[in-house]
């Protein structure tokens, strides 16, 4: 299978949660996954879809895997 045929994420609508983003602080309308809610209330740490890509570490040609860091 072919890394660039991957099938398209289902997004979750999660505006009615009025969730922001923890870096920039941006309204969070939709997610690939549905958040669960802490015992504090809370949904953790969440990030809009630009914060998020650059958070990820790129995958083509890194300097090995950062395993055992």
């Amino acid at each position: 299978m072919e890394m660039g045929n991957r099938p398209q994420r289902q997004m979750h609508d999660v505006s009615a949660l009025n969730l922001a983003c923890t870096e920039c602080n941006s309204p969070i309308k939709e997610l690939p996954f549905e958040p669960t809610q802490r015992q504090d209330g809370t949904y953790g740490r969440l990030y809009c879809y630009d914060c998020n890509k650059k958070r990820k570490p790129s995958f083509r040609g890194g300097h090995g895997g950062g395993f055992g860091r």
